[in-house]
């Protein structure tokens, strides 16, 4: 399910990351240690990685500090929690994570063209449209009051 043209996408990102977001640093956490379990047990940790769509930085830093070569890439938001570790065009990653960005994708192939650039491996995560879809005054996950969210997928979508 998609929005119309989103026209307004210029004013829901003069604020990039949104004051209705309050699980932020509870994601960062969650997706951190579900990322360091897929590393570990299925990649070579030694190895580079990059974060897309990775906001102010926070979950790159959680994945430095816990001693990986994460990068970051978000050409919307400022980097504030890994200011050095910003991705190279060019260079190829060994697993590329992309937390809760789908929903935000106006051209979701042709992003995810742009995402296999960088690796061949993509690791991502996004709430699934209920079934039947719920109106828009009784899912949260819309982000009506943001406008930042502007397609939303079903399994069956990703299936295919």
């Amino acid at each position: 399910m998609q929005t119309e043209t989103p026209y307004w996408l210029d004013d829901a990102y003069s604020s990039t990351m949104t004051k209705s977001d309050i699980g932020l640093i509870g994601r960062n956490l969650e997706m951190a240690n579900i990322a360091k379990i897929l590393i570990l047990t299925c990649l070579n940790p030694r190895e580079r990685f990059i974060d897309y769509g990775g906001g102010y930085g926070m979950f790159v830093r959680l994945m430095r500090d816990a001693g990986f070569d994460f990068y970051r890439y978000d050409p919307l938001c400022e980097n504030l929690f890994s200011e050095s570790f910003d991705a190279q065009s060019g260079l190829k990653y060994s697993l590329l994570t992309a937390w809760e960005v789908f929903e935000h994708l106006t051209d979701p192939l042709a992003e995810i063209e742009k995402m296999l650039s960088f690796s061949q491996t993509i690791f991502f995560s996004t709430l699934l449209l209920p079934s039947p879809p719920k109106s828009l005054n009784n899912w949260w996950y819309y982000g009506l009051e943001h406008g930042q969210h502007v397609a939303f997928y079903s399994a069956e979508t990703l299936q295919a």
